[in-house]
């Protein structure tokens, strides 16, 4: 599908062509195939957030130095070590997991944007936060104007991408 990649000005649609047909991805299908909230909000990738003594103690139990966001990599080793955590440190924990792993879903030892990472400090906030767009951000900023003759990486949640090939060239699913 990438390599039909229609040329388009939309910097956050890819169109292909399957068959005489385009096709399009954009945040519409991301968050049909997602269900994750995708509402826009202000400053999406810098919202507010205040280093506190409890954020310090948090990255310190992670491992990871304050001005720094996780990697996958810090996640995993810390998910080792976080029996004795307490329930909400442990829940942080869990969603950051899913953060790095699937939202910006970059390489295992490239650390996560620490703006973002540190929402996870207000439970409540980090669950209601728009991660639908913030995805499809990612997903769009990898695969756009990528040079795919050769091989490539892609980040963000990729698993949404691949889903959507699946709806727009159904013959894949038949044997």
């Amino acid at each position: 599908m990438l390599v039909f990649q229609l040329d388009i000005k939309k910097k956050y649609e890819l169109w292909s062509l399957v068959g005489p047909e385009p096709v399009r991805f954009s945040l519409l299908e991301f968050e049909n195939l997602t269900g994750l909230n995708c509402e826009y909000i202000e400053d999406l990738e810098r919202p507010h957030s205040v280093v506190t003594k409890e954020l310090t103690s948090f990255w310190e139990m992670l491992g990871v130095h304050v001005e720094a966001g996780p990697s996958t990599q810090e996640i995993i080793a810390a998910l080792e070590r976080c029996e004795g955590w307490s329930r909400d440190d442990r829940k942080r924990l869990a969603y950051l997991a899913i953060f790095t792993g699937y939202i910006e879903g970059r390489k295992y030892s490239t650390p996560t944007r620490v703006s973002l990472a540190r929402l996870v400090m207000e439970l409540e906030r980090f669950e209601n936060y728009p991660w639908g767009r913030v995805a499809f951000k990612v997903l769009m900023d990898s695969v756009k104007g990528r040079d795919i003759s050769g091989c490539y990486t892609i980040n963000g949640f990729a698993q949404a991408l691949q889903v959507w090939v699946y709806t727009a060239l159904p013959e894949l699913g038949v044997v």
